[in-house]
């Protein structure tokens, strides 16, 4: 896939990205299925954080990061960079000074494969990141790779203009095939958790709304007379 550019990919409208404020990341895997988070050694570097925009994807040849500088001259306001670094990242690809050329060009923040560097200032500054750790050796700027192609990141697939939501769990992304699906199920799941933290507050079980009020003791005393059983007999 390297060498490859695509200089127009589909992106969701800004209205429907507003729809998804305040939708957290974890309703959005169980609209999902389970489905659409980030593994969980991608972390956010500070908290509290909470972002939304438009997967600019990038795939760099292993700790180069050419191809994301030439991202960010391609970068539209509301952009999210969803970069993977290949196996055997050891170098902090990203930094403070392209968190500032970022930030002149909209970009809202960072999902990377890798690692990142200057991540004092990072954090000074608030520029959203979302990494599997910190490393200050400097990466280097010799071998293209591809932009606005499909990615793996997190042992998910993203495509150039998915929509991406990051908060302090990690981040989740809609396929914008399936992004108006995806937001009325996380909408109905969001009402059906605020309706049942009220319950829990006032006396109901967790999950209750969901199960029964005693689906946790049954479920339990069946397990426990099976095991029982199978001792029982042997």
């Amino acid at each position: 896939m390297y060498g490859k550019i695509v200089t127009e990919p589909p992106r969701p409208s800004p209205e429907l990205l507003k729809q998804f404020e305040g939708i957290w990341t974890s309703t959005i895997s169980d609209a999902m299925g389970r489905h659409g988070v980030l593994d969980p050694d991608i972390q956010p570097l500070f908290a509290p954080v909470n972002v939304i925009g438009v997967a600019l994807t990038v795939i760099n040849y292993p700790n180069d990061n050419i191809t994301t500088h030439r991202a960010l001259q391609m970068a539209r306001p509301g952009d999210i960079l969803v970069i993977d670094e290949g196996r055997g990242n050891v170098t902090g690809s990203f930094g403070h000074n392209m968190s500032l050329n970022a930030r002149a060009r909209g970009v809202l923040g960072l999902v990377s494969s890798g690692h990142v560097r200057d991540a004092r200032l990072l954090r000074e500054e608030q520029f959203p990141v979302f990494s599997r750790g910190v490393c200050p050796r400097s990466a280097q700027k010799n071998h293209p790779g591809a932009i606005n192609v499909p990615v793996s990141v997190g042992g998910i697939v993203v495509q150039a203009g998915d929509i991406v939501i990051g908060d302090d769990d990690g981040v989740a992304v809609v396929p914008l095939a399936f992004a108006e699906e995806v937001l009325a199920k996380a909408r109905e799941r969001q009402q059906m958790e605020h309706d049942q933290a009220e319950g829990i507050r006032t006396g109901d079980q967790a999950l209750g709304i969901l199960y029964g009020e005693n689906w946790a003791a049954t479920r339990t005393a069946d397990t426990l007379k099976e095991i029982r059983t199978l001792t029982s007999k042997s």
